[in-house]
């Protein structure tokens, strides 16, 4: 029985350690610029798409060959500007801890891959231009659609589009909603 035992443990061993052999992390660094929309109620009026800018670190487990989560961290830069009844200039700088489901495409032309992103971002306010009381926490939900280019073996360049849409109001005034949406241009690379 106990040598039964052994050989049942010592299977289980070989078994999980060929499989770990497969799971793979990348870390990499990104960077983007884009466009903001901002989406508001009544009391809001005039709102003007504004730019953005994104950087930051990225780390992705995967679980299969095509299928990994991505997390890391954004710093996130917002400059535009709304009317309530008089002009305010946003200008709030947030950093994002993104959780997100990778899915890619098995390789085609022995280097390339398309892939998809889809998740949850939670963005923390680390600066602020003015005093109209933004939350501190809002949520994000976030997808991204792009290509990746490998080189050097098993780096990897990418090349995305990434939407980012904060769905919980960025102000902390219960009588006014806030919300924005922002589409970017994203590279990264992953060594």
């Amino acid at each position: 029985m106990r040598r039964k035992f052994y050989f049942l443990l010592f299977a289980m061993m070989i078994s999980f350690v060929a499989t770990a052999q497969r799971f793979e992390y990348q870390f990499g660094l990104k960077g983007g610029l884009g466009v903001d929309f901002l989406s508001a109620n009544e009391d809001i009026t005039n709102k003007d798409n504004g730019f953005c800018y994104k950087f930051g670190l990225t780390g992705i487990y995967y679980f299969g060959e095509n299928y990994g989560i991505t997390s890391g961290f954004n710093i996130i830069g917002h400059d535009l500007s709304y009317y309530k009844p008089e002009k305010v200039s946003l200008s709030n700088t947030y950093f994002q801890i993104p959780v997100l489901l990778k899915m890619r495409t098995d390789a085609f032309a022995s280097k390339f891959r398309i892939f998809g992103e889809i998740g949850y971002g939670l963005d923390l306010l680390v600066k602020e231009n003015d005093e109209h009381n933004y939350r501190d926490v809002c949520s994000s939900f976030i997808m991204h659609l792009g290509l990746e280019v490998e080189v050097l073996n098993r780096s990897a360049l990418q090349f995305m589009v990434a939407y980012d849409n904060v769905f919980s109001s960025m102000l902390s005034d219960g009588n006014n909603k806030l919300t924005m949406n922002n589409l970017c241009f994203e590279i990264g690379f992953l060594f």
